[in-house]
This record gives structure tokens, C-alpha cells and sequence, in this order.
């Protein structure tokens, strides 16, 4: 069976994914594996709903294994992010191709970008411009504009092409060929379309209780939507957790900052004053923001300070292949997936006790994450539901 992956968030699911899904499909994919960040997702904020319907959303949509891209690395930089999602995938030993979507939609543009930001000379270049105090991504900017061109910096500069650029680089020397689909919806611009709203419009309509954010869904995801509403469980955000969150930061000492993700020394003092004068999340993150440290930064060390998120821990490879839903293909893909498989398969916790030392510290975290996720909803889940947790199957034709 010939298979693609696509790495994803589904926050939520809706036309312009289920489109990338019928175009990999058209390409000459059979089998469909999702890549899937759970609870929390990189821009560094609570999954819109839990991971347990954004995977029942995918394989209702057609998606035939959904496996999940835990916390650690689902809510990292860029290159953790890509490298994370595809070290599950080359995992598998069952994956052919590598489907995502692009602004610029040229495949050698990008593989020539991707090129780029692994460049000597760039490299030498953005050392001296993060030296003047601007952020990473517009001092790689600034750098791959001079050596190379305008045109390869609006690459690195578009929010899928900056991951379309990492999954080049982390598919090279494999057997995986990226398969790119062009996107037209802006990532985070409104569309007049109301089938083609991206999933920034469309969280924000969620919120505000609008209601003819239905016609930007496959009907299945605005029903699971409405579900899970019911349970108390939908909309999310950190905005939920305003308070848990700042009594874990106001416990903090600049020193602790220094082991969170993403933290570099001189930002542990920013914080900590940030924390210190404001009374509100909102205004934490607009004292911790800088023309050097951008908002999602600043967001995401927050959250992983409280998740309790050590440095380090995403630079390593995920160490297994959780299985959250299985779709119509999926029990087939699973089967060649435990004879090809380069890591351990888990479909229940009774797997996790298994295996070594860091497969069960991963899951220990992703059990926690789980835990305070669930702070944010209306009606407050009991402690351990990771452990108990059941996969999603539709196997219906």
C-alpha cells in the first residue's frame, strides 16, 4: 500500500485539510498517517479540543492511522517540531511520501531553502545579527536574503513553507518524497470564502459562539465539535487556565527559568520581571515579548513551565509510535507496522511499562500534560485519563 504522512494540528478539522487529504490521495496515496500534535500545539496554547477529537475529526474525514506527536515536541521550535513528527513516520518503515502544505507551492524553490538554512555562510551571518538583539527567525531572514535572495528569505518567511523547509531537510537521505500541496487559504487572514476559513478565523468564531463557522467544517468535525461543547470540554484555551498558570510562574526564580525549552541566558531576568509586575497572563506575555523573543516564544516557555517541561528533552527523537484512532486502512497499516517498525507501537499503557526508561518518562509527561490540560474545561476530568484512554476506531467503508 503506497503511503503518505502528513504532519498536522488539526486545531480543529476542517475543508482545507480534508482537501490536502482528497489532493495526497489523488497523488497516488492509498494509506493516509496523520502526524498529530495532542492537547497543546506549537504556537504555544491548549489544543482547541482534546486530542480525542481532533483524531476521531481526522479519520472520520479519511485519515487511516492517526499517531501522535507528543507534547514535548508539538510544542518546540520549527526544527524540533519537524524533526519530532518525522522521526514517528520514518519509525513506522511504512511511509512513502510526505504531504504538506506551501504558500510559494514550488518544491525546488524549497528544497533550495532548505538548503539555505543549513548554509555556512548564513549561518556566520545570523550569529552577528542575533548579536544585535533581533529574533532568531528575522535574523535567519535578513542572512538568507543577503547570501541567497529575497525570493528564498519570502520562503522561510510564510508559517508552512517554514515547516515545509524543516521537513526537507529531516526527509533527506530517506526514502520519503515530500509531495507538496499548494495552499491558498491565508494561514492566519480572513477568507470571503465561507467554505475556506482558515483555523485561526475559524477558532476565533468557535469562541465567539458563532455559529456559521459549520460551513468551514466537513459536517463530522462540526458535530464532534458540538459533542465534545456539550462535555464542557470545547473551546479551550490558556486563557482557561489564566490562574493556574500564573501561580506555578510566580513560584518560579530566575534560575529555574533556565531549564525550560527555549530559554537562553539573559531572557530567565525578562521573565522573571514580567511575572513579578503583571496581574494578568496577557500582560505577562506582552513584557516578555521583545523584538528579539516573539510572542509565540515567549508563549510557549510559559506553557512548558507549566506543564514542568525540561530542557533538552525534544532534541531526542520520540521514542515510540502511539496510536490515537484508526480509520478504514488503518488495522492493515498497523499490521505491516509491526513487522517494519523501528519503535516500539503503543496502543494501551500496559505497552508503555514495556519498554525502556525514556519511553516511559515521555509518557509519564504526556500523562501530566493530559492532567492540566483538563484544568481548562468547564467540567474538570479526574487524574490518569491518558492511562486509561481508548483509541477511536471507523472502519466503516
Amino acid at each position: 500500500m503506497k503511503t503518505a504522512g502528513i504532519i498536522c494540528e488539526y486545531n480543529p478539522f476542517h475543508n482545507g485539510h480534508l482537501y490536502q487529504i482528497n489532493k495526497t490521495k489523488e497523488a497516488g496515496a492509498e494509506g493516509i498517517i496523520a502526524i498529530m500534535s495532542g492537547n497543546f500545539v506549537q504556537r504555544g496554547d491548549l489544543s482547541i479540543a482534546p486530542k480525542s477529537a481532533k483524531a476521531q475529526m481526522a479519520v472520520d474525514a479519511g485519515v487511516d492511522l492517526v499517531l501522535e506527536l507528543p507534547t514535548p515536541w508539538a510544542m518546540s521550535c520549527a526544527e524540533d517540531f519537524s524533526n519530532g513528527a518525522i522521526s514517528v513516520l520514518k519509525a513506522t518503515g511504512v511511509c512513502d511520501m510526505l504531504s504538506f502544505g506551501s504558500e510559494c507551492g514550488d518544491l525546488e524553490k524549497l528544497k533550495i531553502a532548505a538548503k539555505a538554512v543549513k548554509d555556512s555562510q548564513v549561518e556566520e551571518k545570523l550569529n552577528i545579527y542575533l548579536k544585535d538583539g533581533i529574533s532568531f527567525a528575522a535574523a535567519r531572514s535578513k542572512a538568507i536574503c543577503e547570501v541567497y535572495s529575497k525570493e528564498i528569505e519570502d520562503i522561510i518567511s510564510s508559517p508552512n513553507d517554514i515547516l515545509g523547509v524543516e521537513y526537507i531537510n529531516a526527509v533527506e537521505n530517506t526514502e520519503i518524497e515530500p509531495l507538496i500541496i499548494k495552499r491558498d487559504i491565508p494561514h492566519d487572514k480572513e477568507s470571503d470564502d465561507p467554505f475556506l476559513k482558515s483555523a485561526c478565523e475559524i477558532r476565533e468564531m468557535i469562541f465567539k459562539k458563532d455559529s456559521s463557522f459549520k460551513s468551514a467544517l466537513p459536517f463530522s468535525s462540526f458535530e464532534i465539535i458540538r459533542q465534545y461543547s456539550s462535555f464542557g470540554q470545547c473551546p479551550v484555551s490558556v486563557n482557561n487556565l489564566e490562574q493556574a498558570v500564573l501561580a506555578v510562574l510566580r513560584k518560579m526564580k530566575p534560575e529555574d527559568f533556565l531549564n525550560l525549552p527555549d530559554v537562553s541566558e539573559g531572557l530567565e531576568n525578562r521573565l522573571y520581571t514580567a511575572i513579578m509586575q503583571s496581574s494578568s497572563l496577557k500582560e505577562v506575555l506582552l513584557r516578555g515579548k521583545s523584538k528579539r523573543y516573539t510572542m509565540a516564544r515567549i508563549r510557549r516557555i510559559i506553557l512548558n513551565a507549566y506543564l514542568g517541561i525540561e530542557k533538552g528533552i525534544s532534541k531526542a527523537e520520540v521514542p515510540y509510535i502511539r496510536v490515537l484512532a484508526i480509520g478504514k486502512n488503518g488495522k492493515e497499516l498497523l499490521r505491516e507496522m509491526k513487522q517494519k517498525a523501528a519503535k516500539p507501537i503503543i496502543t494501551t499503557y500496559s505497552d508503555v511499562k514495556k519498554e525502556n526508561e525514556f519511553c516511559q518518562r515521555v509518557f509519564e509527561i504526556e500523562s501530566t500534560c493530559s492532567d492540566l490540560y483538563s484544568l481548562s474545561f468547564s467540567k474538570i476530568t479526574p487524574c490518569a485519563t491518558e492511562k486509561t484512554s481508548s483509541i477511536y476506531i471507523n472502519d466503516k467503508e
